[in-house]
């Protein structure tokens, strides 16, 4: 009896996938977050004892963008119908860019302007031996949206899509480096395989 508990324990905690009434399969809230995680890094950046920037991104690979289609389909109920605009969506996306969802924070306010096309910040992906520019563009849902699928993003911080002109499906599984330089500092983001 008590190692068909065990086994059954075992079973459970195993479980990580849920299915809607429509069939669609779906991850758990923990294990969308693993997802999340692995494909997270982050970094802070002081001047002595001053911190002059924090970053936080996410890259949203098939894999993320597949655990986020699930994700919100359990957060806003999607039918079959949205579940596969969503999806075409996202298909289309990683077979034309690459983009890096950011939370960025920087003490002085006036320095928070990645997404002006005069920002005092340059940001690039290297991957391959090859650099490319990105493009940041302010994001703007509610904050509880943002925090339902990057839930390490808080208040402080400023959400920003970064992209990139290179698809994602055409350097999935590489490793990436996300540079983010200027006059008040420079951090790096590395995303591997």
């Amino acid at each position: 009896m008590k190692y068909l508990l065990g086994f059954f324990l075992f079973l459970s905690a195993c479980a990580s996938y849920e299915v809607t009434p429509s069939g669609n399969t779906l991850r758990t809230t923990g294990s969308y977050m693993d997802v999340i995680e692995k494909y997270t890094d982050k970094t802070r950046r002081y001047s002595g004892f001053y911190n002059t920037m924090d970053m936080e991104a996410t890259v949203i690979n098939s894999s993320v963008a597949e655990a986020q289609l699930g994700q919100s389909s359990m957060l806003y109920q999607w039918d079959d119908k949205k579940f596969a605009e969503e999806k075409a969506k996202y298909e289309t996306r990683l077979n034309k860019e690459t983009e890096i969802f950011l939370s960025f924070f920087t003490p002085e306010k006036k320095n928070d302007d990645l997404f002006k096309e005069n920002t005092i910040w340059k940001i690039f992906l290297d991957v391959d031996g090859k650099r490319f520019e990105g493009k940041a563009k302010k994001i703007k849902l509610q904050l509880a949206e943002i925090e339902g699928l990057y839930p390490y993003h808080n208040r402080f911080y400023t959400p920003y899509s970064v992209t990139f002109p290179i698809p994602m499906k055409s350097i999935e599984g590489k490793a990436l480096k996300m540079t983010i330089t200027g006059a008040v500092g420079s951090g790096e983001l590395n995303f591997n395989p």
